[in-house]
């Protein structure tokens, strides 16, 4: 099963990170989209570190030394960052990883449930994958593949707001994307994809994409006969 239990101090150390980030990212000025939230949450603890260290670097940099200071100092500080990045992962489980991904993981007896935000996973209303996405399916498929005897079952969700018909059509062609991209990379009998459409609602409806917990994808595994 999941073996011991996922360590808080690891998570507590990936999230100090993650504020690192926020907080860093209110000193610069935003250039264009180089650098979206959805990508940053997607990246490895190593690349936040790298993000977060060149980040705080260049703006120390900056302030010490003048615009001639930027390029060492961020230099300097994407190093000692990615560093810091570097060691959060090799402390980290894969549960641990997931969760800092902003991946909801449940055990329900025989059950295990992740819980993936559609507004990460997808690009807007469609079964597009985001490529930012891939490497947090690769750590799903690595949890799969820690199981063993499970079947797979892929639930993909939207809000109950407008066409019914066309809701279940969109989350069937999402839930079979999944399907797609981890039937190569896990080891099971039994993957399969459903789309429930605006079905078991976990929340009021909102209108808005990105937002809300309805847009979501649960993969269940649960165990099987030997």
């Amino acid at each position: 099963m999941l073996g011991c239990a996922s360590s808080s101090v690891s998570r507590s150390a990936a999230g100090q990170v993650d504020s690192a980030y926020e907080n860093s990212n209110e000193l610069v000025t935003h250039a264009g989209d180089h650098n979206p939230e959805d990508a940053f949450q997607n990246a490895t603890q190593t690349t936040k570190g790298a993000i977060i260290g060149g980040t705080a670097g260049a703006v120390a940099g900056g302030v010490t030394s003048g615009s001639v200071g930027m390029i060492p100092g961020a230099a300097g500080g994407a190093f000692i960052g990615g560093m810091l990045g570097a060691y959060i992962d090799y402390h980290t489980n894969i549960r641990d990883q997931l969760e800092n991904r902003s991946v909801k993981i449940m055990v329900l007896g025989d059950q295990v449930m992740l819980v993936l935000p559609s507004a990460q996973v997808f690009t807007g209303m469609t079964p597009d994958i985001r490529m930012q996405y891939y490497s947090t399916l690769d750590l799903v498929a690595k949890l799969i593949n820690s199981y063993t005897t499970m079947s797979v079952r892929i639930g993909a969700y939207t809000n109950d707001v407008g066409d019914k018909q066309v809701n279940t059509v969109i989350s069937q062609q999402q839930a079979n994307a999944i399907v797609k991209y981890l039937w190569a990379r896990v080891h099971t009998r039994v993957l399969t994809g459903y789309g429930y459409g605006g079905c078991n609602l976990v929340e009021r409806n909102n209108m808005q994409w990105a937002e809300g917990a309805n847009y979501r994808i649960e993969i269940t595994l649960e165990r099987q006969p030997v």
